[in-house]
């Protein structure tokens, strides 16, 4: 019965009673919360448990995996299994398409908790290393960031055009954090590196996974001495800009056709994946 729980696949009733559950549960102090949820989920026989941490976040877990989550908000795509959440992200990015070696060299720009690097290792069957540079400059998302992967980035920092602090509006909860200033968001400053000046010396640099939140054109030119060195960039390219009516596909797209990249593949999210025409 675990797959009652993918509720956005059902019928309109179904899904609205789920969505109404989940939206009341929110509610709930942290305890009730995972005590809800945890009860829920195994009436149903399904394995996902979830419970607080002493950090102040969550862990997940289920018969073959656990995570840690910061904001409840988000478990629900969880609810099915974490296998099913990877998969989503391995759909949605279109690893797929991507052959991936040993020791392949993985930059995650808005790495947020570091489920990409996990989709990958789940996609992989756990039986390749890879070289991960998970970048996020939120400094609590980066803090579980660095729990969930083995990452290469030893502080929270930003891709951008530039190497210079800059301002960053908060809104974690939907992880969509941006340089846009944004309502019921909070300022903070961060520091921030290009693709540039971090990998000068990397000669082959297999996947570049672009999520900027609409800067993806500011993250992609301060890469250009080492965007020939990039085999697959699979980017976020939707409505994130200006109250969310306007994309960077176009200007991204144009961009990377100048620099020999060819667009391959491509999913009704609007995520976009490239292939280098020098590689």
């Amino acid at each position: 019965m675990t797959d009652f729980i993918n509720f956005h696949e059902k019928n309109k009733l179904v899904k609205n009673f789920i969505l109404n559950v989940i939206n009341i549960s929110l509610v709930l102090s942290d305890k009730y919360f995972c005590k809800f949820w945890n009860f829920s989920l195994g009436i149903i026989n399904n394995s996902v448990k979830i419970k607080t941490t002493s950090r102040n976040t969550f862990n997940i877990s289920d018969e073959n995996y656990k995570i840690e989550i910061i904001y409840k908000d988000r478990f629900e795509y969880y609810l099915q299994n974490i296998s099913t959440r990877f998969d989503h992200l391995i759909y949605e990015y279109m690893f797929e398409n991507i052959e991936f070696s040993n020791d392949d060299i993985i930059i995650d720009c808005g790495a947020n908790i570091g489920e990409i690097y996990r989709a990958l290792m789940h996609h992989t069957n756990h039986e390749l290393n890879f070289n991960y540079f998970g970048f996020e400059p939120h400094k609590r998302d980066f803090e579980v960031l660095s729990r969930n992967t083995i990452n290469l980035v030893d502080q929270p920092l930003a891709l951008s055009i530039d190497s210079q602090d800059r301002d960053f509006y908060l809104n974690p909860n939907t992880a969509d954090s941006s340089f846009e200033s944004r309502s019921n968001t909070e300022k903070v400053v961060v520091k921030c590196t290009t693709l540039d000046n971090y990998f000068a010396s990397y000669e082959s640099i297999k996947l570049l996974k672009l999520e900027a939140e609409g800067f993806e054109l500011d993250v992609l030119k301060g890469a250009q001495e080492i965007l020939s060195n990039i085999n697959f960039i699979t980017a976020d390219l939707g409505y994130e800009l200006e109250k969310n009516t306007k994309r960077s596909f176009e200007e991204v797209n144009e961009y990377l056709g100048r620099n020999n990249f060819v667009n391959i593949s491509s999913t009704p999210r609007e995520t976009y994946l490239y292939r280098s025409l020098n590689n």
